[in-house]
């Protein structure tokens, strides 16, 4: 008797060849869990000082926090004392340690596509260095706007991938970016594009780059935010 195969495209046979959402974000976390002990990307964070002085000043005291990609919460304990702060990120090894040294809530979740927390549920998100690793940041942005309350405040960081040195970097025929974990790579125009479909942008600054103060989009390592919700 001749067997019958069913059709992978089908919608029956892409529900048994697909891995279940938990599976998926099983497997993002033990790659992201490799990717940055390999790199001694763990208890360190990039302009670690001067970006948490900024993002702990812009939003104040008594706060409900969410910090969206907190991995180890290097950065997150900067701003826990007299705020109430949620820490959460795709790497559950390392949110483990941040829950374990900081004494803060944590939620395990892939939020590329959702963040699974209610509407307008806190007064500040904070996202440092954590767009630029999103396939569909337009989503996620939109997710923010989402579970801030009206005016909330969105404040986070990406890297300047258009800086002068990387620039020249693509003139000599190499990569604008060597981190395989970057989707995106952005300078001022496309990090504008995106952030004001759902917010107004109070201050965009940059903390590393010793010529930024001439042009963030020329000498800015970094691109650094402070948006109020638009909703």
């Amino acid at each position: 008797m001749e067997e019958k195969n069913e059709p992978i495209h089908s919608e029956s046979g892409l529900k048994n060849k697909q891995p279940n959402l938990d599976t998926r974000t099983g497997i993002l976390s033990d790659f992201y869990s490799q990717h940055h002990f390999s790199g001694n990307r763990r208890n360190q964070s990039i302009s670690e000082e001067r970006r948490s002085q900024k993002f702990k000043e812009w939003m104040g005291k008594d706060k409900k926090v969410l910090d969206l990609g907190c991995r180890d919460g290097i950065l997150t304990r900067h701003f826990i004392d007299q705020n109430e702060v949620t820490g959460m990120d795709i790497d559950k090894m390392a949110l483990e340690d941040c829950k374990n040294n900081l004494g803060i809530e944590t939620k395990w979740a892939d939020f590329s596509l959702q963040i699974p927390l209610p509407t307008s549920s806190l007064d500040v998100v904070v996202a440092g260095e954590t767009l630029e690793h999103l396939p569909y940041p337009a989503i996620t942005i939109a997710e923010i706007s989402r579970i801030l309350i009206p005016e909330g405040l969105f404040i986070g960081s990406v890297p300047n991938s258009y800086h002068l040195k990387n620039r020249l970097r693509v003139l000599k025929g190499n990569l604008i970016d060597n981190d395989q974990t970057h989707l995106r790579a952005y300078n001022v125009m496309l990090l504008r594009q995106y952030l004001e479909k759902n917010f107004v942008i109070e201050e965009l600054i940059s903390c590393r780059g010793r010529s930024a103060f001439l042009s963030i989009s020329w000498f800015g390592r970094d691109l650094v935010w402070k948006c109020r919700n638009k909703k």
